[in-house]
């Protein structure tokens, strides 16, 4: 009788330990944010400059597929969404917001000026999508999904991270106080316990 084979993970690019290592920190930063209000402003700081650090890294290496189809794939946040995790990181940096003058490659004759709660929920609106499909999706539509993620991070959500994380850095090295000024989530905690049940 001809041995049993052992048990290996498919033959495919999306399950290539780059993509799980990838997807992995993903799920992480996207789990940061998510429970933001539970951080001192510093614990979030710190968090989230190690988090888009490693993230950086490991979508440098993120395999791109080729001949995808041309077919879109499912999104699983909506604007309201958008609006709440980036009111919920603006509110917890506070004084410490920043607008940041940024040219993408997707557009490298239109300069934007963009706060850093937008710059981090743009990343994670991306990262949620796709981190979602990956649990969920067929390996048609993952692979879709992972040429998108792979291609925005190229064109836009990977400059804008830079940003974060230049600004982060600078203030975790410097003199800057960076500890609360006042608990200004508490509103925001007791009026949305539930959120993140209710939509993920």
């Amino acid at each position: 009788m001809a041995a049993h084979k052992k048990h290996n993970l498919p033959d495919n690019i999306i399950y290539s330990p780059e993509v799980i290592e990838f997807v992995t920190i993903a799920n992480e930063y996207c789990l940061l944010l998510e429970g933001l209000n539970e951080l001192s402003r510093e614990e979030f700081i710190e968090q989230s400059y190690k988090l888009l650090t490693l993230l950086h890294l490991k979508a440098i290496v993120l395999p791109k597929p080729a001949n995808v189809s041309d077919a879109e794939t499912e999104t699983f946040m909506n604007e309201a969404d958008w609006h709440f995790i980036d009111q919920g990181i603006s509110t917890k940096l506070g004084s410490l917001e920043t607008f940041n003058e940024l040219v993408e490659p997707a557009r490298p004759n239109v300069p934007l000026e963009l706060s850093l709660s937008e710059c981090m929920t743009d990343t994670y609106q991306d990262l949620k999508d796709f981190t979602q499909l990956y649990q969920f999706g067929n390996e048609e539509a993952i692979t879709i999904g992972l040429w998108e993620c792979k291609t925005n991070f190229e064109q836009i959500w990977g400059p804008r991270i830079i940003i974060v994380m230049k600004e982060f850095h600078n203030l975790l090295y410097s003199d800057t106080e960076i500890n609360d000024e006042t608990d200004n989530t508490e509103n925001l905690e007791q009026n949305n316990d539930n959120w993140l049940d209710d939509r993920f």
